[in-house]
């Protein structure tokens, strides 16, 4: 079984996309997934106002915006490929941003705007999230042990940024670090709108992770957690160990910002610690390992980092 790359729940279903492409969906109940059949290959999925909306590549160059009704997929949009490389997408309030090595997609209705970046974008090795804010669209990028990092694009103009910041100068150091720290989610903040906030995580021998926010030009750490056990000969870095929770996801619910960490879910609605609760029990629904444990959330575990690190199964969540 290919590794699952997104999960997103519409129509009152869990949709899981594989790394080739193929999807299939689950509803709650059923004992194991439904495969979903399609007219090409699945580049990336996303939700639109509770409706599943998918690209697709035909196999000759051509990518199509299509929305999923019962049984059959509608083209919402023809999309100018043009030999490009999708790294994200983000689906809000009806309007798509897709985000490729050197364009800016933005779709409205059937209309289709182009915008060639300034600077052409290294896809990532595992995959992206994006973030379609007034101004900018926010990229993190998750390419395993080599880090990836955060960009932001110019939605005016197509200037690239790199958003970093290295406090205390270690190699390694925090909060965020492009050459060290895989980005796995990016949202806007509920408790500054302008302001935008980013999941940092990566298992790979150690775990280490954090969540940071990210207002203007300021970068600083919202929140970390202690992972033991700690390596004997581990650095601190502003008062953060070695060993971290890595997280790997992170959506607005609930009037709450919703983290995923390795080790459970962790709920923030405000820049304090979070609320806190231990990842639930998995079932094994047909292969794959899945709950719906928790109100407003599913589930899923996923190897996908494996292809960039030592991390094993790790959990990415969907917002019902």
């Amino acid at each position: 079984m290919q590794p699952v790359v997104r999960a997103v729940f519409a129509h009152d279903r869990l949709w899981l996309l594989h790394l080739d492409g193929s999807l299939v969906s689950l509803d709650p109940d059923d004992a194991k997934p439904d495969a979903v059949a399609s007219n090409g290959k699945l580049i990336e999925i996303c939700k639109s106002t509770n409706r599943l909306i998918a690209i697709m590549d035909d196999g000759r160059g051509a990518w199509t915006l299509q929305q999923y009704s019962p049984d059959r997929w509608a083209v919402r949009a023809k999309l100018p490929a043009n030999g490009d490389t999708l790294v994200a997408m983000d689906c809000a309030d009806g309007d798509i941003t897709l985000v490729t090595n050197r364009r800016l997609l933005e779709v409205q209705g059937g209309t289709v705007h182009a915008l060639r970046l300034k600077q052409e974008l290294q896809p990532p090795l595992v995959n992206g999230t994006a973030l379609a804010a007034k101004d900018a669209v926010w990229v993190g990028f998750n390419i395993g042990e080599w880090g990836g990092g955060l960009r932001r694009i110019d939605r005016s103009d197509g200037q690239v940024a790199t958003i970093e910041r290295n406090q205390s100068g270690e190699l390694c150091g925090g909060p965020l670090n492009t050459s060290c720290d895989p980005v796995n989610g990016v949202a806007l903040s509920p408790w500054k709108p302008s302001c935008v906030v980013a999941a940092v995580g990566l298992v790979h021998m150690m775990a280490h992770g954090r969540i940071v926010e990210v207002c203007g030009k300021e970068v600083r750490r919202l929140y970390f957690k202690p992972l033991d056990p700690q390596p004997p000969r581990g650095t601190l870095d502003d008062g953060e160990p070695s060993s971290t929770v890595a997280f790997f996801g992170l959506a607005h619910g609930d009037h709450a910002l919703w983290a995923i960490g390795i080790d459970g879910l962790y709920r923030f609605t405000g820049p304090q610690s979070p609320e806190f609760r231990p990842l639930p029990k998995f079932q094994n629904k047909g292969g794959y390992w899945v709950s719906f444990d928790v109100p407003g959330i599913a589930l899923v575990m996923t190897g996908v980092n494996q292809r960039a690190s030592m991390s094993g199964a790790v959990p990415i969540m969907a917002v019902r």
